[in-house]
């Protein structure tokens, strides 16, 4: 058959997957993580070297942005970006069962924390995309990779939207609870309240 009959109902060449708006949870919806979600997320979290995760998700938000490191400002400012990679995928594995009521104070803060640079939606969605790309490269084609990727698609796309709605919210409830006063002082919003 030729390719100028071909019709819209045939094959053709799949697309690359890409994470939209469209395929989020709304921020007053629920996450629809199932246990068997769970179960893929932290089977295929265990499996990824936690060092590189944070280096290669850094490196895919990078190219996907079409930015460059100086975005970071110093070469300290983006490892500790790394870190926070790790530990913030690592605290929504461990509170899975949970994921909104566990997370969604650290999410506010980053999100809130992150509004005075201009960070938009498009830019949570990249970083979203990020993680779900290392965390893909990492978990191999196999029979059960498909709904890994797919539960790590949930994830990764509940944690842009909770960050991205966060963002928008620029007011803070106190001067002294901003990320960058916490970093300087060294003291967390926790210890200021107490």
């Amino acid at each position: 058959m030729s390719m100028s009959r071909l019709t819209a109902n045939q094959l053709a060449a799949p697309k690359p997957l890409r994470r939209c708006r469209s395929a989020s949870p709304a921020t007053s919806r629920q996450l629809n993580l199932v246990p068997d979600h769970h179960k893929l997320i932290r089977k295929s979290w265990g499996r990824i070297p936690k060092t590189q995760f944070g280096k290669a998700a850094l490196e895919a938000f990078i190219r996907i942005s079409e930015v460059n490191h100086s975005i970071f400002g110093d070469k300290e400012t983006e490892n500790r970006h790394i870190k926070y990679f790790v530990d913030l995928v690592q605290s929504s594995v461990d509170n899975l069962e949970d994921l909104e009521a566990s997370v969604k104070p650290w999410l506010d803060l980053i999100g809130r924390g992150h509004s005075d640079f201009k960070i938009t939606g498009k830019h949570w969605e990249n970083f979203a995309e990020s993680l779900l790309n290392t965390a893909t490269e990492w978990n191999g084609p196999g029979r059960r990779h498909k709904e890994t990727v797919r539960a790590w698609m949930l994830m990764t796309s509940f944690l842009a939207d909770r960050l991205a709605h966060a963002s928008r919210a620029t007011a803070h409830a106190s001067p002294m609870l901003t990320p960058r006063v916490q970093m300087l002082t060294g003291r967390s919003a926790f210890e200021f309240n107490n």
